[in-house]
């Protein structure tokens, strides 16, 4: 999200409040109002502008509101202006959000068929094109606690053969989805391959210096563990994960490229898929809070901060003065927590908090965007309690 925002400047947030069908305008001034400043709603209710010691600053509106010519401007000695603007009641419907039907970055339908799979940052192909025949949506992430919890409470037991046959058919409580040659598996934020399709990749325990190996056999039969990590063998960016459960290789989708049906559809960014993360939490567990973690404990570098996100409103829809047109987005609570502090969310009894994990430098961008995500909003609103308050975009389909 590309924020510029200029010392001197009128700078408006406008943002759609669906449900009590208004839109809130916040707009800060270089200087508090005069007897010059006007603000008025124009282009018949889509835009709003603002005049100002010399200076106008015309801000497309996330919603039609009702035709009002002019708005009031208290004047005082503050530089901060604020309305509730009611939509326009003339063939408009406000926006309805439900967190099942949210849009998934790069969902299997989206992706081109045979196409390669690319390093996002160097172009290397670990895809070949013509590798890939099949690209097939992974079922939401629950599915194997709720096939677990089916199997223990089923109401009646005909006997070791029918267990047989269901554990068979992958309905089993020890049931995986494994990779198979040839196919691709999406999730939310990644795909799933065999490795035998993969090229250019370099498999780790931990950090890319101790990436040598080209074979994830080689690393996994030398010290044993869950997750290997993996990287391009041309620039050692960490491009995913090897599953050494299932033999898979996971790849980000914000680490990598390929064709998609649409040629105008945007490649996602990590904090895009974060948020696709989040919104499947709290569709999946009603869960608004999480712990994002580092896929490697950095403890050892001195660096034991987490971040702690809590999903105030899951789709907001706005317009700023600082960016380029309407963005949805979810508002977010964000704070730093140490890895001690985490744990106790996580274990508390009556835990409320949902934990994921991402790497390291994905972390850290999502952070740096939240703090300057923040900065468009008015000054009273980035902070609560010990609360940052930021906005976190979201993927939309064709944009």
């Amino acid at each position: 999200m590309a924020i510029s925002i200029k010392e001197g400047r009128i700078c408006i947030y406008a943002e759609l409040l669906s449900n009590i069908r208004q839109v809130s305008v916040a707009a800060t001034l270089p200087s508090p109002p005069q007897p010059g400043t006007v603000a008025r709603i124009v282009d018949n209710g889509r835009q709003l502008r603002l005049e100002h010691d010399g200076r106008i600053e015309t801000l497309d509106l996330p919603g039609t509101v009702g035709e009002v010519s002019m708005l009031e401007v208290t004047r005082s000695a503050s530089c901060d202006l604020a309305w509730r603007l009611p939509l326009s009641s003339v063939g408009v419907q406000a926006p309805h959000f439900s967190p099942e039907n949210q849009a998934i970055p790069w969902a299997a339908m989206d992706i081109d068929f045979e196409t390669p799979v690319s390093c996002r940052k160097c172009d290397a192909n670990i895809i070949p094109a013509g590798t890939i025949q099949c690209w097939k949506d992974l079922p939401s992430e629950n599915w194997a606690e709720m096939m677990e919890f089916w199997h223990c409470h089923k109401p009646h037991d005909h006997g070791q053969h029918e267990n047989d046959d269901l554990a068979n058919k992958a309905y089993g409580a020890n049931s995986t989805i494994a990779s198979q040659p040839g196919i691709g598996f999406v999730d939310i934020t990644s795909f799933m391959f065999d490795e035998i399709n993969c090229q250019n990749l370099l498999f780790s325990l931990s950090t890319v210096e101790s990436a040598s190996s080209t074979s994830s056999e080689a690393v996994t039969n030398s010290t044993p563990g869950k997750y290997l990590h993996i990287f391009c063998r041309q620039c050692f960016t960490e491009v995913g994960l090897f599953s050494t459960r299932v033999g898979s290789v996971t790849l980000f989708k914000w680490q990598v490229t390929c064709n998609t049906v649409l040629p105008t559809s945007r490649t996602p960014s990590g904090s895009e898929c974060l948020a696709a993360s989040l919104v499947a939490n709290i569709s999946r567990s009603g869960c608004a809070k999480s712990l994002i973690s580092p896929h490697v404990s950095e403890k050892e570098h001195g660096i034991e901060k987490l971040l702690y996100i809590w999903a105030l409103n899951p789709n907001v829809v706005y317009t700023s003065s600082s960016t380029q047109g309407k963005r949805t987005a979810m508002k977010i609570l964000f704070r730093e927590v140490t890895s001690e502090e985490g744990n106790k969310l996580l274990d508390s009894m009556v835990s409320d908090v949902q934990d994921l994990y991402l790497p390291t430098a994905t972390i850290h961008l999502s952070q740096e965007q939240l703090k300057s995500s923040s900065r468009l909003l008015p000054g009273k609103e980035r902070y609560f309690k010990e609360w940052q308050v930021g906005l976190l975009d979201k993927w939309v389909a064709g944009r």
